[in-house]
């Protein structure tokens, strides 16, 4: 199927206040007043000596990196700083919720929800300070068994008791090929920002694009919280990627999503094998929408970012929280 997208002008973007969603009401207030506060400080007190020396010199862009994948057998939950994942951000458990629904089989279904998408991060107490720093963020597929939820991988699950149909193997096989193609962009002691490719459904239609996502540490209090948004894949090297218009998305560490997932039956061959196409996320991680400004449009959608213009990110976002 071609795709064809309506590429967002930052000019005519919707810039009135969106709708406040109420998925976690007593803490919703709370929580844009936290990012508000930890994204306008992070940069300014948290560089790492070497990149404060690149800022200085030549305002030295960011070079991306693949992301860490998160190593096979570790347990998905909050743990002490003697282990090297120790920070739940997101497990987003998949669930067919829309579409055609009635052409999967049940091995297709079972094998599309086995495994749940899951982000962690490493997080450390600084000795010289005692503000935490987050060291390093990470990505996996994981399961919940009898000890808990844990990270696995399609060579990993039997040696782990994890039983994995065929199917559900290829699936997995399919979903860690992916996690390749997901880059850091930029990671500090307070933040790390990395794109991924996903399938969304939108106007009717499933869609590639790009979830940016900018996840953040409060070094006092050693919490955190995650923006989204949705970017079109780059068409050349010389335009930044077009921002979707639909609100940044505000998500406090340590979610549980129970992912919404549409199904398209003609991505499906005559074989019954679902393509690429075939499965499309209906919406991002749950928590407090925030209508984007001009400053932070103009920004967010850039492939690589200099000290200066991450700086900027980070303000203008702080900027859009404080107007909730």
């Amino acid at each position: 199927m071609k795709q064809t997208h309506t590429l967002t002008d930052v000019d005519s973007m919707q810039y009135s206040p969106a709708r406040r969603r109420r998925t976690i009401p007593r803490l919703a207030p709370e929580t844009l007043r936290f990012a508000a506060a930890v994204i306008g400080v992070w940069f300014a007190s948290h560089l790492t000596t070497v990149q404060r020396c690149a800022a200085a010199a030549n305002d030295a862009l960011f070079q991306p990196v693949p992301i860490a994948v998160v190593d096979p057998g570790t347990r998905v939950r909050d743990e002490s700083e003697q282990v090297s994942w120790n920070r739940q951000i997101l497990v987003a458990s998949p669930k067919i919720n829309s579409g055609d629904i009635d052409s999967l089989s049940g091995s297709i279904r079972d094998a599309a929800t086995k495994c749940a998408l899951t982000i962690m991060a490493r997080v450390e107490k600084s000795t010289s300070q005692g503000h935490y720093e987050l060291k390093q963020i990470g990505v996996g597929y994981s399961v919940d068994g009898p000890a808990g939820r844990i990270i696995i991988s399609s060579d990993t699950a039997s040696d782990l008791d994890v039983p994995l149909g065929f199917i559900a193997r290829q699936v997995l096989k399919t979903n860690e090929r992916q996690l390749a193609e997901v880059s850091l962009i930029a990671q500090s002691p307070a933040l790390a920002m990395f794109d991924a490719p996903s399938v969304m459904l939108r106007n009717g239609q499933h869609r590639t694009y790009l979830t940016r996502h900018l996840v953040y540490l409060d070094p006092v209090s050693g919490e955190g919280a995650m923006v989204t948004w949705l970017l079109v894949p780059p068409t050349d090297e010389e335009h930044p990627m077009a921002i979707i218009n639909q609100p940044m998305r505000v998500t406090k560490w340590s979610t549980n999503e129970s992912r919404k997932i549409h199904v398209d039956a003609n991505e499906f061959n005559f074989l019954g094998v679902p393509g690429e196409l075939a499965f499309a996320l209906e919406d991002l991680p749950p928590g407090i929408d925030v209508a984007w400004t001009k400053r932070a449009a103009r920004l967010a959608g850039k492939k690589a970012f200099t000290t200066t213009e991450l700086r900027e990110l980070a303000d203008a976002l702080r900027e859009a929280m404080e107007a909730k």
